[in-house]
């Protein structure tokens, strides 16, 4: 069955310039510091030798029912995190920054994606710590639905 996007299999498809994509913040100084400055580099900052970032599509379902999957897999994480919005940047802005951005959905996030870095940030932590400070320099502030005391 096709969606009215173009999604097959319940899956939502592929990316679209237009949508916005949100990497979970569940750090309450990196959301203060989003709220009152702006989005924190380390918000985009994966492990050592990752170059794939997790992201969830925003515009394709209600925000309550992304923000309740945030915070399960943010409960789910050791020690338990809270979470408090997401940083957001369009998949547009991604792809002119000469990143990939790609649906992966998972079993219980069928809005996952992710923003997939250069291959050279596999190896240099220098180049990965760049991107992360382009895709900060270019996201916004979003507070979870719920406000803050989730």
């Amino acid at each position: 069955m096709t969606t009215a996007n173009g999604s097959t299999n319940g899956r939502p498809g592929p990316v679209e310039d237009d949508e916005e994509l949100g990497r979970s913040v569940l750090s309450g100084r990196q959301r203060r510091t989003a709220a009152n400055s702006g989005v924190p580099l380390h918000v985009f900052l994966e492990r050592a030798g990752e170059r794939e970032i997790s992201v969830d599509r925003l515009t394709l379902a209600p925000l309550t029912e992304i923000a309740a999957n945030a915070i399960r897999v943010a409960a789910q994480r050791s020690p338990p995190r809270n979470f408090y919005g997401w940083a957001v940047v369009e998949a547009g802005q991604v792809r002119a920054a000469g990143y990939e951005a790609h649906d992966s959905p998972l079993p219980d996030n069928r809005y996952h994606a992710d923003i997939v870095l250069p291959d050279s940030a596999i190896e240099n932590a220098d180049v990965q710590r760049q991107c992360a400070v382009t895709l900060a320099g270019m996201s916004k502030w979003h507070p979870a639905p719920y406000g803050d005391d989730v």
